[in-house]
């Protein structure tokens, strides 16, 4: 057999040598488990020697629980035809996917290692909690900050388009939200979770997020042992405008009552997945919940896209100056931004983890609206100018996890502990500390949502 013989997938890389095999978790940091191909095919658990950064490390155990797949030119077989993987929550399916560990040709083997898995799952671990540490290590043990914007159900059931993806698989160990806050750093007060989708996220997800709510409103009780660090907001998402019904309506009023609800949104236009042919449905939802939320005193989470003249009419004909916007992971004109800011005194802007996000070589765009994206609203210099632009005091920082995970865990399931990560992307492009950014993003989450049940309220007392 030739050395050096190799299959390559996203989800790891097989290397072959005489008979020994090489298998390499993806990421900056890998682990590396060398093993022997007879010894796998024998089946049992065995072990081999890890290496971690190029270090050696400790022995992992090899066993029958997760796969590899070895090269046909060490067994014999032929070669290898790509098949997208089927089958409910299977590798490489979920929305999005592309199945990128596809099943084995005739006389591949595939392999059982469930001490691998473990080696992939401990070293992201390491370097999830090594960034803790090192933001830790720059801010003073009395800073304070938040998420002021995630979907829970979608972080905790990965019921979103990466969720299935062997990335996810491989390197996150599955948790409940109590295992998810626990994982938080000290400093993080908690999260604003939105719950805005009627529908299922996914075709095959138990819930939707409304019935995840409905589900789970014990953990945003007092008794709660999480309680004190979780907030929700209530609305229906642009993406789901056909569900705005009298029903719906009912549901959101009913739910603005809980003292954990701070906000009715995200709701809105969204003219980047959408055709400008679902206006007038997106309309109707958007001027329902804005509505509502004026005539309830709540606070507005708005999710535009693609329609700035749209949606400053909307907010024009409906919303006082003095009212409370957060414009949640905005990525439209410097010009627009800055109206907004003049025009509603209480209005925030929020950036997530896509801010630190380098160009990729690849064209962007999604779903109907691709050949309309102005290609002067993409990219980092976009970005950077609407940071340098937009006043710190205007910011929210926010991670809309489980998307949009920040550099350099993208690609992963982004979740509330990781939106300092954002603060520091705000903080090198403005040239200011990392404290400074944290300190305004408390007051401007003061002016943007309801303070009586806020977190900075709750962390005070």
């Amino acid at each position: 057999m030739p050395a050096g013989a190799a299959k390559q997938s996203r989800w790891r890389r097989v290397e072959a040598a005489s008979d020994s095999l090489a298998v390499a978790s993806p990421g900056e940091q890998p682990v590396v488990a060398a093993l022997k191909v007879s010894e796998l095919q024998s089946g049992g658990e065995i072990t081999g020697p890890c290496a971690t950064d190029g270090r050696p490390g400790a022995d992992v155990s090899l066993g029958c629980a997760e796969q590899v797949l070895i090269p046909p030119q060490m067994n014999g077989g032929a070669s290898h035809k790509a098949r997208r993987r089927e089958g409910r929550g299977g590798i490489g399916s979920g929305r999005g996917s592309q199945g990128t560990l596809p099943y084995p040709a005739v006389g591949e083997t595939r392999l059982a290692v469930p001490g691998f898995a473990a080696g992939v799952q401990a070293e992201y671990a390491r370097r999830y909690a090594a960034d803790l540490e090192r933001v830790q290590q720059l801010l003073p043990e009395t800073a304070r900050w938040m998420d002021s914007h995630c979907h829970l159900e979608s972080i905790l059931a990965r019921t979103w388009r990466g969720g299935g993806k062997p990335q996810v698989l491989a390197s996150e160990a599955l948790v409940d939200v109590y295992g998810l806050v626990a994982s938080w750093p000290a400093g993080l007060d908690g999260c604003i979770c939105n719950c805005v989708f009627r529908r299922l996220s996914k075709p095959d997800a138990r819930v939707s997020e409304w019935g995840w709510i409905d589900e789970n409103l014990h953990i945003f009780a007092i008794a709660s042992s999480v309680s004190h660090r979780l907030w929700f907001t209530i609305g229906l998402h642009p993406h789901d405008a056909d569900n705005w019904d009298s029903a719906a309506e009912r549901k959101v009023r009913d739910m603005c009552v809980h003292p954990k609800c701070v906000a009715i949104g995200e709701c809105g236009l969204d003219f980047f997945k959408h055709g400008r042919d679902e206006a007038e449905k997106q309309l109707r939802a958007f001027r329902g919940q804005v509505q509502l939320a004026v005539e309830l005193n709540k606070p507005l989470v708005v999710h535009a896209r693609r329609a700035e003249d749209l949606c400053m009419q909307v907010l024009s004909d409906l919303v006082p100056r003095h009212h409370p916007i957060h414009i949640h992971c905005y990525s439209d004109s410097v010009r627009h931004a800055l109206q907004l800011c003049e025009q509603w005194e209480n209005l925030r802007i929020g950036f997530t983890g896509s801010i630190t996000f380098l160009p990729k070589n690849r064209p962007k765009g999604g779903g109907k609206a691709k050949a309309k994206i102005d290609s002067q609203l993409e990219g980092p210099e976009h970005t950077w100018d609407l940071l340098r632009c937009i006043p710190l005091s205007r910011m929210l920082i926010e991670t809309d996890g489980p998307y949009m995970c920040p550099e350099p865990f993208r690609g992963q399931t982004a979740h509330p502990g990781h939106v300092h990560r954002v603060a520091e992307k705000i903080a090198e492009v403005k040239g200011v500390p990392l404290l400074e950014v944290m300190e305004a993003h408390v007051r401007a989450a003061e002016s943007s949502m309801e303070s009586e049940d806020m977190w900075f309220t709750a962390a005070a007392a």
